[in-house]
């Protein structure tokens, strides 16, 4: 009886480990900045995608009626004016923390026509934090 045992045991684990591993992969995204995005932009171009850059304030446009957003982000402040941007696309209210400079981390999709379609926005505001705690924001 004691084969049967084993062999029920290891056909167990196998089938349990196979939906572990089916789980993570789909499941899976890549995390990545502006710049890096648009290097490998054809082979993550039907794929969903985590990237994180700052705002550009100046380009923030919002549809309140049509909960319609829209704005640019490139890989940190220092290189607004330096990079070209990526256009954010997104439906649905607009995040109290998007303004110029927020640090933002978007999942969605890069379309055909260079834009990122997100799915979800999430944002961090870097003067909020600096009010907090002041002495490590300056470095001190």
């Amino acid at each position: 009886m004691r084969p049967k045992y084993l062999l029920g045991g290891s056909l167990l684990i196998m089938a349990v480990s196979i939906v572990i591993v089916q789980g993570f992969s789909s499941n899976f995204q890549y995390y990545l900045t502006v710049s890096q995005l648009r290097e490998k932009a054809p082979e993550f171009q039907s794929h969903n995608v985590r990237i994180s850059g700052a705002v550009i304030g100046d380009s923030i446009a919002f549809d309140a009626q049509a909960l319609y957003l829209e704005f640019d982000i490139v890989d940190s402040v220092e290189q607004i004016g330096a990079q070209p941007p990526l256009r954010i696309v997104y439906e649905g209210p607009r995040p109290e923390l998007l303004q110029d400079h927020a640090q933002a981390v978007i999942e969605g999709r890069l379309n055909a026509d260079g834009a990122f379609y997100a799915d979800t926005l999430l944002l961090k505001c870097p003067t909020r934090y600096e009010e907090q705690f002041p002495q490590q924001a300056q470095g001190n």
